[in-house]
């Protein structure tokens, strides 16, 4: 099957290496370079999985760790088969063999569908926990049957092939995330002479810059991303940990790192260990693990081809996929308008753009609603979408005019034809590893999202993560914190507990 969805040109990708994958007993191709996600949804696979109880149709919903819906069972024998790692996460490589983990007899066609169109109301939240509860001596079918249905992996049934090893390492700053700030902070550490670990969980380091089009210094942000990590990699001081996932961050600044060294080459091409642990003790720790992006509610919006407004533009310019033809767009922001313009530069249609706020705000993204307008988008100020309709795909989608608290519609419904939906509600900030030492988060209403609190371990914050948005600021702010962290590390400045 073609790849119906892949620009001829643009992205990250080696478009001469060509990869062949099957997801479902179905032969697709990618490149090197694509992730499983992108790779579907070049090919213009829709439904990746299904939803439990109900059985509706899910597609891809992200680009990174918080995809819901795309997760899957990877490998080709009971003894190198992966549970439940998500699309997103999932590098291609030559021959890669995946399933979805629910659908009967497929995830196409999936008769529980059925069971859930006619059964709705005879199946109100839990009621699983009193149909079942007797007789008690068919739990043990029942339990299958439910267990079947949830869309979870399976365990390997023979023994793992693979080695593991771990690590252990000292040093002055340890930095996790290598978005635009976490490179900043990690850079402006090393040329203060501390050693450094930096680690990120993608394979390639750069973050949101490996999918923007903004200029730095004069550069793009790739070239600027490349310039800095050879900085960094030709500095012996400087440990890089890309495809690492810092999932512990525990008293006395020691974290806990898993580092997937193998698992993007293949299940048998492996020379080496498949993973590994690093167990760092650091003397300063900088967290600049980004946002989330928050999806917005509307009715049906579950159904295929509704998306995260950062994710349709992370595949276009990173992956050179447009998982659509038509877009509608609903935001509460400026920066998701880089979604709509991504998709209008890559020759497709934009039904148009609902934005929640009466007014924009004044230049708060570089003049992109300007742009958006002087590209012929229709905008429209505090409408919102409020309905999908479509099953297995958008269809089209119904917008209506809101009032200023967004509370209520107050006006015509009208309907667009689109078969894409992206949306964006503004940022989270993500402070897990912050809550791991005890820190508290904070709320702010001027980003409308915690961030972490004050914390006894010595740990800085710096970019996304602090409620800092704006590219410039997010720099700023971690080349600024990478230096406080050399200071603290050299003794030459004391930190007081982190707010």
């Amino acid at each position: 099957m073609s790849q119906v969805n892949r620009l001829e040109q643009g992205g990250r990708i080696n478009r001469f290496k060509t990869l062949n994958f099957t997801f479902n007993n179905k032969t697709y191709q990618g490149f090197e370079g694509d992730t499983l996600a992108s790779a579907l949804l070049a090919n213009g696979v829709d439904v990746v999985g299904r939803s439990f109880k109900y059985s509706r149709p899910r597609g891809i919903i992200t680009a990174d760790a918080q995809e819901p819906n795309a997760i899957f069972q990877i490998g080709s024998n009971d003894a190198s088969t992966i549970p439940n790692p998500r699309a997103t996460q999932t590098e291609l490589y030559q021959n890669l063999v995946c399933n979805a983990t629910n659908g009967w007899p497929n995830v196409d066609f999936d008769l529980m569908e059925t069971v859930g169109k006619v059964g709705g109301a005879a199946m109100p939240p839990g009621f699983y926990y009193k149909t079942f509860m007797f007789p008690q001596s068919m739990w043990m079918s029942y339990e299958k049957i439910i267990r079947k249905g949830a869309g979870l992996g399976s365990s390997p049934l023979q023994p793992d092939p693979d080695t593991y090893d771990k690590m252990h390492h000292h040093c002055d700053v340890m930095v996790v995330g290598a978005g635009p700030a976490g490179l900043s902070a990690a850079l402006a550490a090393a040329q203060a002479g501390c050693r450094v670990i930096i680690a990120d969980e993608q394979n390639e380091m750069g973050g949101s810059l490996l999918c923007s089009t903004q200029l730095l210094d004069g550069m793009s942000a790739s070239a600027w991303v490349a310039n800095t990590l050879s900085e960094l990699e030709q500095n012996e001081n400087v440990t890089l940990l890309p495809r690492s996932t810092v999932f512990g961050y525990f008293d006395h600044n020691f974290l806990g790192i898993n580092e997937r060294r193998s698992d993007h080459i293949g299940e048998t091409d492996s020379n080496g260990t498949r993973q590994r642990v690093h167990k760092v003790r650091a003397k300063q720790v900088i967290l600049a693990t980004g946002a989330h992006e928050r999806p917005l509610v509307f009715g049906n919006n579950d159904v295929p081809g509704c998306m995260l407004a950062s994710a349709v533009s992370t595949y276009i310019n990173r992956y050179a996929v447009v998982p659509g033809n038509t877009l509608a767009l609903m935001t509460t922001n400026d920066n998701a308008y880089k979604a709509a313009i991504a998709w209008h530069n890559a020759g497709k249609q934009v039904a148009l753009i609902a934005d929640t706020r009466p007014t924009p705000e004044a230049g708060t993204e570089g003049d992109l609603v300007k742009q958006a307008i002087e590209l012929g988008i229709k905008v429209l100020f505090g409408h919102a979408i409020i309905n999908v309709k479509g099953s297995k795909r958008v269809k089209s989608v119904e917008v209506a005019p809101i009032s200023s608290n967004g509370e209520k519609v107050e006006g015509e419904v009208v309907s667009y034809t689109c078969d894409t939906v992206a949306s964006s509600g503004g940022w989270s900030p993500v402070l897990h590893l912050s809550s791991h030492t005890g820190s508290k988060p904070v709320w702010r209403d001027d980003i409308q999202g915690f961030v972490p609190g004050k914390t006894e371990q010595a740990q800085l914050i710096c970019g996304g993560v602090n409620g800092i948005y704006s590219l410039a600021q997010v720099l700023n702010d971690g080349m600024q914190c990478g230096t406080k962290a050399s200071q603290a590390a050299n003794g030459e400045l004391v930190l007081e507990p982190s707010a």
